[in-house]
Parts: C-alpha cells; structure tokens; sequence
C-alpha cells in the first residue's frame, strides 16, 4: 500500500547545513525538496479551500446589502429625475443634502460601431493620423531564425546579428526533478534493481533508504 504525502509537522525536518559529498547526499536532498513541493502543495490547496469558503461567505453576507443599495440608488435617481425642474430652476445641477450629495454631470464618449470599417474610412480619407499602429520586435522569431541549423537561413542571421543591440547569448542552466511524492515517501517499485557495486550500509529497511540505494547503483 503505497503512502501518499506525509502530514505537515508529522516527521521530524532534516537539516542539510553544508554542500552534498557524495551522491547519496545529492539524493537525500532531492527527497526533501519532494517532500518540500507535497507539503506546498498540501498548504496552497488548504488555502484556496479556505478562500472558497470565505468567498462563498462574504458573497452571501453581501447579496442582500448590494440588492438593498442598488434598489435605493434606483429610488433616489427616479427622485430626481422627477424633481430635476426644481433643482435647475435654481441654477444648479446638484443637489447637496446632509448625508450627500446627487445630480447629473454631461458626458462625451465615442462610439465605434465597426472598428474595422472605419479604419479602412479613415486611411481612405488620409487620416491615418487617427490610426495607432502598435509594432514591437518578435523575439521567438528571431531566435528561430538565429537557431536555424539548416543553413536555408544563415544570411538572414548574419544579417539580424548586424543589429548591434541584438546577440544570442549561450548559457548552461541547471535543472533538477523530483520523483512524485508517492515515489519518495512510499515503497519503492517492486522490480529488482541492479545490484551496487560497492556494498552498502543496509538503513534499517527504509523505504526512502532502499530508493536511495537503487538511484547510487545506477550512477555508478
């Protein structure tokens, strides 16, 4: 039966203060870092369970105060439409009570029924000015084009390297994976591995220890 990922707080945490020694060390530290991403994850699905819950909450608690407020919103803006003459004939737009204020304000906003239509008007009528046109560099074509190892674009490469502020710069990242939290904090695969070529100090029957043993016979 295979053990999924261990309880926050359940084992005691190993500490690794200085740099790995020796292969095994590198795989006990690759074992944390699995269990490190199970509990993360196990601590990120507790959040987002909490935050459901307290957004369902807060949506329920709120439903009937929004509704109350839009309902007086509605009451109030029906009020002074019908009472508007009054507050003109005083020479304003607004009306200030003493719990706030409410009125009307005038506003221009351009509407575009056919965007496509109109840009082909206005560059028709040489009002290109009005057209915005946004351009910036394509970055992953460049690479390709940089990349090509065919030779049918190396002219074109030369020619996109002329570019002072354009390089293609080499680097060697590391990178590492850890085995599934089932992998590391269960038995290991019942198929037999290959045998060590150094013999090993058995660790009490360990799954994680087993697993361990089985990755240091296959670097060596």
């Amino acid at each position: 039966m295979t053990r999924k990922c261990a309880s926050i707080g359940e084992q005691p945490r190993p500490h690794y203060t200085g740099d790995p020694r020796c292969w095994e060390e590198v795989n006990q530290r690759l074992a944390r870092l699995g269990e490190i991403e199970c509990q993360a994850g196990m601590l990120r699905a507790r959040l987002n369970r909490k935050i459901a819950e307290l957004t369902q909450q807060t949506v329920e608690a709120s439903r009937e105060m929004e509704a109350e407020q839009g309902q007086l919103r509605e009451q109030i803006e029906r009020f002074y439409w019908a009472h508007r003459d009054e507050v003109l004939a005083g020479g304003r737009k607004s009306v200030e009570l003493p719990f706030g204020r409410l009125g009307t304000r005038h506003s221009r906003s351009l509407v575009v029924a056919d965007a496509a239509t109109a840009q082909r008007w206005l560059a028709a009528n040489g009002l290109d000015r009005y057209l915005r046109t946004r351009t910036e560099i394509d970055r992953e074509a460049i690479r390709s084009a940089l990349l090509d190892e065919n030779g049918s674009g190396q002219a074109e490469a030369a020619t996109l390297l002329g570019c002072p502020q354009l390089r293609l710069r080499k680097s060697e990242q590391f990178w590492y994976e850890v085995n599934p939290a089932e992998r590391i904090l269960g038995h290991p695969p019942a198929e037999k591995s290959p045998a060590p070529k150094e013999k090993m100090k058995p660790h009490n029957n360990n799954p994680t220890t087993a697993r361990r043993e089985q990755a240091l016979a296959r670097i060596s």
